[in-house]
């Protein structure tokens, strides 16, 4: 593991998120990623425990700290292939994934776990990884409200127009 006493020298740190308000009327993304220095020092405070609970709550199986150790060390590209193995989709589980890794989390003994979930969820964006744009191509399926968000992609559909078949 990357720093064995990281999680007695690193409190925790979570990502942020726009307030309601804010989101109520925007299309754009709400959730504040920690920067990638900042995510290293929040995987470095997964202590390679014995027996990694984490792995009996994440209900993928993801391998959470090899995951974290990969995180730590700057390795995104690795990071994603090893959450491939055992997730085809991180980028968008992560992102609704209610993280019962984190409860089971060694560290949530006193509730200041690892914050795995802020790690998974942005694996999927940095450069080198995957994200929808390096999986699928810009463009989003379908044609439902989606197709009436302004995020500026276009949208491949059956439907000849939004609503209409």
């Amino acid at each position: 593991m990357g720093r064995p006493t990281g999680f007695l020298e690193i409190e925790r740190q979570d990502r942020g998120y726009d307030k309601p308000e804010t989101r109520r009327r925007s299309w754009k993304e709400f959730v504040k990623p920690l920067p990638d220095a900042e995510n290293r020092k929040q995987a470095a405070r997964c202590m390679d425990c014995g027996i990694p609970f984490c792995h009996e709550g994440c209900p993928v199986n993801n391998l959470i700290p090899d995951w974290n150790n990969l995180v730590y060390r700057d390795q995104w590209r690795a990071a994603l292939k090893m959450l491939h193995s055992t997730n085809n989709f991180p980028e968008f589980t992560g992102r609704v994934c209610p993280a019962p890794c984190e409860a089971a989390c060694t560290l949530n003994i006193d509730e200041n776990p690892v914050t795995i979930n802020a790690q998974s969820s942005t694996g999927g964006g940095r450069k080198g990884g995957s994200s929808p744009s390096y999986r699928c191509g810009e463009a989003a399926s379908g044609s439902g409200s989606l197709a009436r968000a302004p995020l500026g992609l276009p949208v491949h559909s059956s439907w000849h127009a939004p609503g209409i078949p």
